[in-house]
């Protein structure tokens, strides 16, 4: 079998692109990463107005700040957020107000529990390891009420996606949230950092 054509040089006439006319510079090449570089650390988000919430908050010594290093392209205006006895900042986008934050509540009788890794892991339907907080740091998430993300919707969009999520050294249960799907509560999860305290 032979194809015809294949061989034959192309149609001027009926190329879609065409050689420049004038000699072009060369590419500039990237400039070489430096290995032994310090990384660049990752831009914290509203790190002073997340001070000032947890700086008058009543755990403030049981729950220490923390903060996103990501808003998963969101683009969300901070803004405080009521949470009895701890503090919060919620992040409103245009179309959604509140549309995803960080909170560390006032502690409730379940955070001092024993097991708080198997507790979680038991109530929610999915569970993730946090690495880049202080050791142990993990969170167990799902759609609020700890349910899991339906068939019918599992990327969760426009559900309330919540995450509680335990550091090691504090006594409250952090909350987590979106609104914005599963997947933008995952980067938000991922971009945690403990904040400034001084």
């Amino acid at each position: 079998m032979s194809v015809a054509g294949c061989d034959a040089p192309p149609d001027p006439e009926k190329s879609g692109t065409e050689a420049p006319s004038t000699p072009q510079p060369p590419v500039e090449p990237s400039p070489p990463v430096d290995p032994d570089a310090a990384p660049i650390p990752p831009q914290r988000l509203a790190v002073d107005l997340t001070r000032n919430e947890w700086a008058t908050a009543e755990n403030k010594a049981q729950c220490a700040p923390l903060v996103l290093t990501s808003d998963g392209g969101a683009k969300g205006e901070p803004r405080r957020a009521n949470f009895a006895g701890g503090w919060g900042v919620a992040f409103d986008t245009d179309d959604v107000r509140s549309a995803f934050g960080v909170a560390g509540p006032g502690l409730v009788p379940a955070d001092s529990a024993d097991g708080q890794r198997a507790r979680i892991r038991g109530q929610w339907p999915y569970f993730i390891e946090l690495p880049d907080l202080p050791q142990p740091a993990f969170a167990g998430y799902g759609i609020e009420g700890a349910a899991p993300y339906s068939t019918d919707t599992p990327d969760g969009v426009g559900d309330n996606s919540l995450a509680y999520v335990r550091v090691a050294g504090q006594a409250c249960t952090y909350n987590v949230w979106s609104r914005l799907g599963r997947a933008h509560l995952e980067v938000l999860l991922q971009s945690l950092r403990p904040g400034a305290v001084e």
